[in-house]
């Protein structure tokens, strides 16, 4: 099998995962109970915390996320790419799925499988999820499937209703996959550039195609005879230039991105091409934004051909070859345990080199090691998780310097 990130350089993937963030009144649903964690007003210096893993569980295959439910319980679902989910609960790791989707999903490339999972923000009175995945023909499907309860400990895969494809018939890379729900209770999803090397057919600047972009929709709704509406403020809604569906554009393959639990501010992590990984803070009230692939790789011109008047959000951060070749995004730590610690600092990793750092106040430093980091995770009370190409499932813990 390919190397889970990259086969090639050119053949990497991020595999995607999906955190959900904390919900907000939105579309007339009243708002799931959200932890009553305190705005940190002045960030930890980064160069002060060190970041160590303990290991919760072990076996599982190839896991590429794992998510809390917006529920108050203690559940953690990880996602295999192989096509199940698995609950681990208080020490232990259920052996049977909780969703088994094996027979619809292709894992047969080292980027494609089973890549995310989002719960409804409400999950405890709506038991409802949206996963994606590759299916045999390579493209990216999303999906929604139902629980009989919010505690259930199987689910019918026969529940399962389609909402989305984003067509993908040429390489088996950059599928990207990561799903979220934001305060706004929009769902967010992140797509590949289609594959190759160097974003070949133009898909990440060009607002007719899905493929190299986060995507922004309404799944509680259903509109023109689909399984969700296009939300108002999106960009192009309504538009002959692009489709309705977009939020962000210019994008490789963020295999990971998050939203800050505290702002709703997007961390989005784009694995690089030749020479740069890159996370690009946006702000989520206003879509359209373009973050310049393939003109650009970070800061530099990758493609000058592709470049337009069109005006590109610079990334947060960058980092080259010498020290890692494939981002996996994090999150902003907004929990109690390590509040002096880690709080406000962005915490991400890079697959290849397996290097941890923490970011925060323009200050990028490497906060420990662990290798093979797939995605994080986010509890409900703001704690962080981790999980490896290897089967393991890893607690993060901060401690000061």
């Amino acid at each position: 099998m390919n190397h889970p990130a990259r086969s090639r350089r050119t053949t990497r993937l991020r595999y995607v995962a999906a955190p959900v963030a904390a919900a907000a009144v939105l579309l007339g649903v009243p708002a799931a109970p959200v932890s009553a964690v305190p705005t940190v007003a002045a960030k930890p210096d980064p160069r002060q915390v060190s970041l160590s893993f303990d290991r919760l569980a072990s076996g599982l295959a190839n896991p590429v996320a794992v998510v809390d439910a917006p529920d108050g319980g203690s559940r953690r679902y990880v996602v295999e790419r192989r096509g199940t989910i698995k609950i681990y609960n208080q020490g232990n790791v259920r052996s049977k799925p909780y969703l088994d989707i094996r027979d619809r999903v292709n894992a047969e490339g080292g980027e494609q499988g089973l890549l995310g999972l989002a719960f409804h923000p409400n999950f405890s009175k709506k038991p409802v999820f949206w996963v994606t995945y590759t299916r045999s023909d390579g493209a990216l499907r999303l999906a929604r499937f139902r629980a009989d309860s919010a505690t259930s400990r199987r689910v019918d895969a026969s529940t399962a209703r389609k909402l989305l494809t984003v067509p993908h018939p040429t390489y088996t890379n950059h599928n990207a996959g990561q799903l979220l729900f934001n305060r706004d209770w929009q769902l967010y999803l992140s797509t590949g550039d289609g594959g190759g090397g160097g974003d070949p057919f133009g898909n990440a600047q060009d607002k007719g195609s899905l493929s190299g972009k986060i995507l922004r929709i309404n799944p509680h709704k259903s509109c023109g005879g689909k399984r969700y509406c296009i939300p108002q403020l999106n960009p192009y809604k309504g538009a002959k230039a692009g489709r309705g569906e977009i939020w962000l554009r210019g994008l490789r393959n963020v295999w990971r991105f998050s939203a800050d639990r505290d702002t709703g501010k997007l961390w989005v992590a784009d694995v690089g091409q030749n020479a740069y990984e890159e996370v690009t803070r946006v702000g989520y009230r206003v879509g359209g934004r373009n973050l310049g692939w393939s003109c650009r790789e970070g800061f530099a011109v990758y493609n000058s051909s592709r470049c337009t008047n069109d005006r590109y959000k610079d990334p947060t951060l960058v980092y080259g070859r010498d020290e890692g070749q494939s981002i996996t995004g994090g999150f902003v730590y907004r929990g109690l345990r390590y509040r002096n610690t880690l709080g406000g600092l962005y915490v991400f990793a890079d697959f290849i080199s397996g290097r941890v750092w923490t970011y925060g106040n323009g200050v990028r430093s490497l906060a420990g090691e662990l290798g093979l980091i797939t995605a994080f995770g986010e509890t409900g009370s703001g704690e962080l998780l981790a999980v490896t190409y290897d089967g393991n499932l890893y607690r993060v813990k901060a401690t000061p310097r």
